[in-house]
């Protein structure tokens, strides 16, 4: 069995049918976890929060979420460009 989602990708999380520690929202899959038998797993970011989560891929669905962009956060790389 192969993952279905990619890294990067934004997806809703179901809430934990067994305890509230986990609320249901958007998330971002930060890596997919290897795997030989069981269910698939990966590690997700919920947007709304700053821990990771290793989640179920049956309690994962697509979203229609868009990622927030942060106004202090640095640009990952800049070009100059000079022209004469």
């Amino acid at each position: 069995m192969s993952h279905r989602y990619a890294v990067g990708q934004l997806l809703d999380m179901r809430s934990s049918p067994h305890t509230n520690t986990r609320p249901a929202g958007p998330c971002e899959v930060v890596f997919r976890l290897p795997h030989d038998h069981g269910p698939v797993l990966y590690r997700v970011r919920p947007l709304n929060e700053k821990i990771e989560r290793v989640v179920a891929e049956a309690d994962l669905f697509p979203s229609d979420a868009t990622k927030p962009q942060s106004e202090n956060r640095p640009a990952a790389f800049t070009v100059a460009i000079h022209r004469k």
